[in-house]
């Protein structure tokens, strides 16, 4: 039959969690009505079933009652009305049964169609309306019997219509979060003394006197029996017991695993800021010329990429007429409110800076109370390998400092900034953006966090290689560091590389004197005799990691082919034959890698030659044992595991403009490094194996080449460019010589992956070329670029772990797809930022427990990443062993190789972040985003599940 509700009926209904009985249509003939028992039967409860001219008693032994445990469609208990019997009725209920199970279900049965309808407890006054009845709920705690409604099929709300009552459904979900409390969680359950001192627990974990449960079992078994009615009431005993009970937990942080919330500590506070309201003033160095050279400032919205919820910032134009001994400007704002500067008091603000200002500013004059303060722009880090933040305005490159300058004390209602530019300098103009100003103090009512003391050495602790390793379906983990493999290299990681020793500068620092210029010049710095001559091997390195240990035990990564910077001077010369300088929004420019001073056009095919030359010599130096190479069959084969071939070769911040456009882009997002991009020249738009980050790897793959290599090299040798012929790198087309049984995985490497923009610029040039390389004559089997190797010199943030998801699953699945072979976490050390659980700080410093707590939590969060990912990943590498890590980054040591809060978070991710729950608000919701199964949204590439 087709049941129907009158909406305002039913809206009466769920007002006042009432149901209320009436009259309807006859049922159908044969139609069956079940009401069923919500959980296990007790058979030794009586109901009572009435209709509308009489009362059956029904015992639950009597015939009227069906069991039917085992029937998918009804389990539990059950009574069989015939429906044409009745046109109203009720069910009488022992309070025994009310206490048991709040609510029943009914079932409609016509023909072979079954409908389910819900009818809970309801409260109110009993009415005798039509014949209908109401719950009298008090009447539960006298032991009477109480009346519920039962309702004419007419007026029965399907479950699917209308929906619990939004209060039980919080309800539950607040039992549960109460239950979990009074248990504690599968790592660290919450232990119950039954002494007066606790010595029968472990007090290092939590724990809790037996008689400080009450409250909160009192409260859990009131709500499991509370109707509708109660439910609100219930859910504010829960609230008050599970705050009692939070409060009651102890621990005494005696074990890295578990804390308790320590508290806020002394948390800088605003004390005041500007208005943003800015005016000119009479400058405060009578240097500065009084109409600042026509210098302006003005108030715009924050310009770059990451602007959601970003205040507007003050834009200064400087102008230096090159007269003055320096140029400036000056600008005042209101503080609100005017304050009496504190002792201890900072002056806080950022500066947005680009890279062309570099060598133009020398300092910021700011004044709030009589005292000119002063902060120099000189140590701003325009080359910054690594910056925390890079944004792009104006075509340029922009890069983030922050100033902190300790305040002077009095009252203050007028804030003065002003810039000085630097000293002796010709005419000229630049820009700079400054924000968030303002003045802060420690919180006069915070309490001072305690340092953590890390107890355990690393000579004591369980190895990390012992839980990572490939023998555990794991990855390898490493660290930064060559020579003789000792101490806590030698116990904790597997795999070692070199921040330095392989770069171009220091391995090839004279140039050959057959390299010209498009004139027939020679080159500054190219005048060596062809061959080893030219190169510096860092040789016994690499030797001791292979002969520590046992044969084997300990690997080796090399870094770094290709790079922007830390390139020879005779190198960095170099530029494109063709191609203009400077990004011009196409691909048909070049940029300049650090440290040129000097440029020099040279043709494509020569600077191709420079390369090929250089990858043959580096690599063959290590990975075979011919005496071209400086290399001897006494030394023997260097192995080297995995290899980066090109380092940092995306622009810093393009990427941001570009990939929202166009989600598949990624040639106009390379910086296009002089000395690289010439080896393409011209053709660095067009065909897609002429770029020369395709022939940087195609050079490695000939340089170590497998068996596959060997042969096709041999039958193409016909058709290969002149330049890979030209210095003896094979004998009459073989390479046989050089075939490397296990060849190092090639890698593209780069830091700030978590950008997902980056990630994606990444990802896309990954697939174009490792998809062309399929089509090549010479392709071996391997993809171009192997494995994508991600830095990981990042900071402790709110969604740095998945936001590296996101990342290893658009890299996955390349791997998936056979266009790559993995993906490694090559440099990976974090920094503790200002905003950070317990503030910031920076390597080796010691940490407050909060600090500690945090760096822990991050470093687990990233392990069990990791371990989500574990067959895709070759290997993890901390770059540093023990105190810090690269700019004041922890790592899993601290200065004294005590194990810190990184080594257990590592070692143990779950029992780490769940024994530091305190944490769970500020990394919200990142430990479920790295279980297994979660859905991770791709974007225009739909999404990915590990």
């Amino acid at each position: 039959m087709k049941l129907s509700i009158d909406v305002r009926l039913l809206a009466l209904i769920m007002l006042f969690s009432v149901f209320a009985v009436a009259s309807g249509p006859p049922a159908e003939a044969g139609g069956e009505l079940r009401l069923v028992w919500n959980g296990d039967a007790d058979k030794g409860v009586a109901m009572q079933v009435g209709g509308h001219a009489n009362t059956t008693r029904v015992n639950a032994s009597g015939a009227k009652i069906t069991s039917n445990a085992s029937s998918d469609a009804f389990p539990g208990i059950y009574f069989i009305f015939d429906a044409k019997e009745r046109d109203r009725g009720f069910l009488k209920v022992h309070p025994k049964v009310f206490r048991k199970f709040a609510s029943f279900t009914i079932t409609t049965k016509a023909g072979d169609a079954y409908t389910d309808y819900l009818v809970a407890p309801v409260s109110g006054q009993q009415r005798s309306s039509d014949g209908g009845f109401v719950f009298l709920l008090d009447e539960v705690a006298s032991g009477k019997h109480i009346n519920m409604a039962f309702i004419d099929e007419a007026l029965l709300l399907p479950l699917g219509s209308v929906p619990y009552p939004e209060i039980i459904l919080e309800l539950n979900e607040l039992m549960t979060q109460a239950e979990g409390l009074r248990a504690g969680n599968r790592e660290f359950p919450l232990q119950i003394s039954h002494t007066d001192d606790g010595s029968d627990v472990n007090r290092a974990f939590p724990w809790v006197y037996a008689n400080e449960l009450i409250a909160i079992d009192d409260a859990l078994e009131y709500a499991r029996h509370a109707p509708v009615a109660w439910a609100a009431e219930a859910m504010v005993r829960l609230e008050d017991a599970m705050a009692d009970l939070s409060d009651r937990i102890k621990a005494d942080g005696s074990d890295p695993y578990f804390r308790l919330d320590p508290g806020p500590g002394r948390l800088p506070v605003t004390v005041t800021a500007p208005t943003n309201v800015w005016s000119a003033r009479t400058p405060l160095d009578a240097r500065v010329p009084a109409d600042f050279a026509g210098g302006t400032f003005q108030v715009i919205p924050y310009p770059f990429a990451d602007r959601d919820g970003k205040a507007d910032v003050l834009q200064i134009n400087y102008i230096h007429n090159g007269i003055s001994t320096f140029g400036g400007i000056t600008m005042q704002s209101p503080l609100s409110p005017s304050v009496n500067v504190p002792a201890g008091a900072t002056i806080e603000f950022d500066v947005y800076y680009p890279k062309s200002a570099q060598g133009r500013f020398m300092r910021w004059r700011v004044r709030t109370t009589n005292a000119d303060l002063d902060s120099y722009l000189r140590n701003y880090e325009y080359n910054n390998l690594n910056p925390d933040w890079v944004g792009s305005y104006n075509g340029e490159t922009w890069l983030r400092a922050h100033h902190s300058i300790n305040a002077s004390t009095g009252t203050s209602s007028n804030f003065i900034l002003e810039l000085h530019g630097e000293t002796g300098r010709p005419a000229e103009t630049g820009m700079l953006l400054v924000a968030n100003v303002k003045i802060t103090a420690p919180d006069p009512n915070g309490i001072p966090l305690p340092n953590v003391v890390n107890l355990e050495n690393q000579s004591v602790v369980a190895p990390l290689k012992s839980v990572y390793n490939k023998e555990n379906g794991l990855f390898m983990v490493g660290a930064i560091g060559t020579g003789s493999v000792t101490g806590t290299r030698a116990r904790h990681y597997e795999i070692f590389v070199d921040g330095n020793n392989l770069k171009a500068e220091g391995t090839h620092p004279r140039g050959p004197n057959w390299l010209r210029s498009v004139t027939g010049a020679a080159l500054t710095g190219a005048t060596t005799v062809p061959g080893t001559g030219e190169y510096n091997f860092p040789t016994n390195s690499y030797l001791a990691i292979r002969d520590s240990g046992a044969p084997g035990q300990y690997k080796a990564h090399g870094h770094v082919l290709a790079w922007y910077n830390q390139a020879p001077a005779w190198m960095r010369q170099i530029i494109p034959a063709n191609l203009p300088s400077g990004y011009n929004g196409s691909t048909n420019f070049y940029g300049l890698g650090n440290g040129v001073t000097t440029q020099v056009r040279v043709d494509r095919e020569m600077v191709r030659r420079v390369q090929f030359n250089h990858t043959m010599y580096v690599m063959r130096h290590f990975l075979t044992t011919d005496t071209k190479y400086g290399s001897s069959v006494s030394r023997g084969v260097i192995p080297f595991n995995s290899w980066d071939v090109l380092n940092e070769e995306i622009h810093e911040s393009r990427h941001s403009e570009l990939i929202p456009t166009d989600p598949n882009t990624w040639r106009t997002s390379l910086k296009h490094t002089n000395w690289l991009v010439a080896m393409s020249d011209e053709l660095i738009g067009g065909e897609i194996t002429q770029h020369y980050i395709y022939l940087l790897f195609k050079h490695a793959h000939i340089a170590a080449p497998n068996a596959r290599m060997a042969a096709a090299y041999k039958a193409n040798y016909a058709s290969l460019p002149e330049y890979m012929k030209l210095d003896g790198h094979d004998a009459d087309g073989s390479i046989d010589a050089y075939i490397v049984a296990n060849p190092p995985k090639l890698t593209y490497n780069d830091y700030d992956i978590f950008t997902r923009s980056k990630a994606r610029t990444v990802y896309n040039m990954v697939r174009a070329l490792n998809t062309a390389w399929l089509s090549d004559p010479l392709y071996d089997g391997r993809p171009l670029i192997e494995d994508v190797g991600i830095q990981g010199h990042d900071s402790v943030g709110k969604s740095l772990a998945s936001n590296n998801q996101y990342a290893m699953a658009l890299y996955a699945s390349l791997v998936d797809q056979g266009l790559l072979s993995g993906i490694a976490f090559s440099e990976l050390d974090l920094k503790l930022p200002t905003d950070a659980p317990g503030g910031g700080a920076t390597a080796p410093a010691v940490l407050n427990v909060k600090q500690s707590d945090a760096l822990g939590y991050q470093y687990a969060l990233m392990y069990k990443l990791f371990t989500k990912f574990a067959p895709y990943i070759d290997h993890i590498i901390s770059w540093g062993v023990s105190g810090s890590g690269w700019q004041g980054s922890y790592v899993l040591f601290d200065s004294q190789s005590n194990a810190n809060g990184g080594y257990y978070g590592a070692m143990k991710p779950d029992r780490f972040i769940l024994g530091h729950s305190y944490l769970d608000q500020y990394f919200e919701g990142e430990y479920e985003k790295v279980q297994n199964g979660y859905e991770i949204d791709l974007g225009d590439l739909g999404s990915y599940t590990r």
